[in-house]
């Protein structure tokens, strides 16, 4: 964490060099979301989930083709949670779905322009709070209960990792990109086992 907070104010820093004016954007992807699992046997990760992901971002212009993207995003994350089957009868099937306020800070790389566009990489990191969760377990949905009783059932309020991005966008305004989240805070209440969030994005995004 506090890594990602001296990153952050080091890329803040940087807005010393501002040179046009700023822009607006709205960015939305489709998110495979899944949850990693680490523990003294090893690593596992369940199966990807289909998710959502919108943003409103202001773009800050800096020197040399860099820029610095601050937004808000609604951030859904999760995984199914299917373990296998025996004797041909699954053995558990369900879900997790949580949604987070995010705040990610992005510095963007935009390469020379062509005729139809530029293409682009980024990257920074994020911070965010669980706003809602369901988990579902055979037939039986859920609530998730977000609190910071050790060994319990419920999960972490808060998670903060970084943010990679690479797209193209048009002269228009329009953009595609493809992105990945790397989750740095174990985001579940358990001493023997460490899960944290991994999601992959594809998109769409338009800036004025």
């Amino acid at each position: 964490m506090k890594r990602i907070l001296l990153t952050t104010l080091a890329i803040v820093g940087m807005t010393t060099g501002l040179q046009a004016q700023m822009s607006f954007g709205l960015r939305t992807a489709a998110n495979f979301a899944k949850e990693v699992r680490y523990s003294s046997y090893g690593s596992s990760a369940y199966p990807a989930i289909t998710r959502l992901h919108v943003e409103a971002y202001v773009e800050l212009p800096l020197r040399n083709n860099f820029a610095l993207q601050p937004g808000v995003a609604l951030q859904q994350t999760g995984s199914k949670m299917s373990t296998g089957s025996q004797n041909g009868e699954i053995l558990m099937d369900g879900w997790r779905k949580v949604q987070y306020l995010e705040v990610p800070l992005n510095l963007m790389y935009y390469f020379p322009q062509n005729n139809f566009g530029q293409f682009f990489l980024a990257g920074g990191p994020y911070t965010s709070v669980a706003i809602s969760g369901k988990e579902k377990f055979s037939r039986t949905v859920e609530e998730i209960q977000f609190g910071t009783r050790k060994n319990s059932n419920e999960m972490k309020k808060y998670d903060a990792g970084l943010n990679f991005l690479a797209g193209f966008k048009l002269t228009n305004g329009f953009s595609v990109h493809g992105g990945y989240e790397l989750g740095l805070l174990d985001i579940k209440l358990d001493d023997k086992i460490s899960t944290y969030n991994r999601v992959f994005s594809i998109g769409l995004g338009y800036q004025l």
